[in-house]
């Protein structure tokens, strides 16, 4: 059985930001949220996971707070949830940088990742991710196949592993069930407080939080 990894992040929710009278500060009024694209992204893996060629693991970057976000993962039919703990704030740089780190030393065949975030309008995690770990990058897909051990994206057999980003709109997001709902109250997201070393924080940054 083939291991995929979804790339999933928490973004603020977009309906439910305000702004200051002075429009100094953008305040949040609701709680936080999955970002819409990669739920896209853990549609078409599920959707893999349902024909029996593969598991599902959610990875996701944030701090101890991002961990009751991504409870809900589960309840749609994730293996497994996990989220690289850190109590600053990061680039996107160093996001790709410690996904990239924690994947060099466990298993993955294919990874899906959102085309872009919600928030920031730009999605360059994965490819920043992909070079890192020298695999194919392929963007904006819509539906694959795995056969052994190839993908077979657009009628074209690719060598896993892969990590493509999936074309929002393209795999319309299931609704959790009551039963699944119950089933993932009694389970935790694995959270892991990473011990490597982060490159320096860029000149340009594209924060995991709201300026």
């Amino acid at each position: 059985m083939k291991r995929i990894i979804v790339l999933v992040k928490e973004v603020p929710n977009p309906e439910g930001l305000g702004v200051s009278r002075s429009k100094a500060k953008v305040f949040e009024r609701e709680k936080r949220i999955i970002n819409p694209n990669d739920r896209f992204a853990l549609e078409l893996a599920l959707k893999l996971k349902d024909t029996g060629v593969a598991s599902v693991t959610a990875l996701s970057v944030g701090n101890e707070d991002t961990a009751t976000t991504l409870k809900e993962i589960y309840a749609l039919g994730a293996d497994e949830v996990i989220l690289l703990k850190f109590n600053v704030e990061l680039d996107s740089n160093q996001v790709a940088a410690a996904i990239a780190n924690y994947l060099k030393e466990n298993e993955y065949d294919l990874i899906l990742g959102g085309s872009f975030s919600t928030i920031h309008m730009v999605g360059e995690v994965p490819q920043r991710v992909a070079a890192a770990l020298g695999i194919k990058f392929i963007g904006n897909i819509e539906d694959v196949e795995i056969i052994n051990n190839t993908a077979k994206i657009n009628g074209e057999a690719v060598n896993l592993p892969i990590l493509a980003t999936v074309k929002p709109e393209s795999n319309k997001p299931r609704r959790p069930s009551a039963k699944m709902i119950l089933l993932s109250r009694k389970k935790q997201v694995t959270v892991i407080e990473p011990d490597f070393e982060l490159p320096e924080p860029g000149k340009i940054q594209v924060s995991t939080e709201l300026p």
